[in-house]
């Protein structure tokens, strides 16, 4: 099964609000749809409809960085049983993602992959989890077991103290790279079309 909650997929899946969601059309009629009123962006105020899941779950296709008009994010492809193909998006510059790549060195490629949301009442925010074979895949870095794992960093930024987190968001950039195909979704395109452009030569 893919997303759960029903049996429709779709090329993007993003994170709002702690619900994995997909964008329709805004002459959609689907009966599932729940409107939603966009708070930032040029298009704040506007409402658009949208399809929402408590969770997915799927075989690993691929993943990939995606650099987008609204910022980089990274792409992990599923294929669900039926043999759909569903895109999961995460910005790069959310928990979310942080969450994600702590979990790659212990997700199987070759084991379906369940992601799904919770929400932590004590610190009032949403939170990412991963599943294979029905277990829980833990952090690879911890506090007690970093594994190389850079802490971040205090420094002094106009008279006040701050935490500096550009080498340990750069060093899970890099293990996420690792896991994936090390290909940008504009290099993809360029592959998929030329591998087209082959199949239609006729000799």
């Amino acid at each position: 099964m893919g997303l759960i909650n029903s049996t429709e997929s779709s090329k993007i899946v993003s994170i709002v609000k702690g619900k994995f969601t997909i964008r329709l059309p805004e002459d959609s009629d689907n009966p599932s749809a729940v409107t939603r009123t966009l708070e930032q962006g040029v298009n704040a105020g506007k409402e658009i409809k949208e399809l929402q899941y408590k969770a997915l779950e799927g075989s690993y296709v691929t993943s990939y960085i995606d650099e987008g008009e609204y910022g980089t994010n990274y792409i992990t492809e599923l294929r669900d049983d039926e043999g759909d193909s569903f895109k999961l998006r995460i910005n790069l510059d959310s928990q979310f993602f942080s969450q994600y790549a702590k979990r790659i060195p212990n997700i199987k490629k070759d084991v379906p992959i369940f992601f799904g949301l919770g929400y932590d009442k004590e610190k009032e925010k949403n939170f990412l989890f991963i599943r294979q074979q029905g277990v829980n895949v833990p952090f690879a870095y911890t506090r007690e077991n970093p594994n190389g794992l850079p802490p971040p960093e205090e420094k002094e930024v106009r008279g006040k103290k701050v935490w500096n987190w550009e080498a340990q968001e750069q060093f899970l950039y890099d293990v996420a790279i690792d896991f994936s195909d090390n290909q940008s979704a504009t290099e993809k395109v360029i592959e998929k079309f030329n591998a087209k452009e082959t199949e239609d030569i006729p000799f």
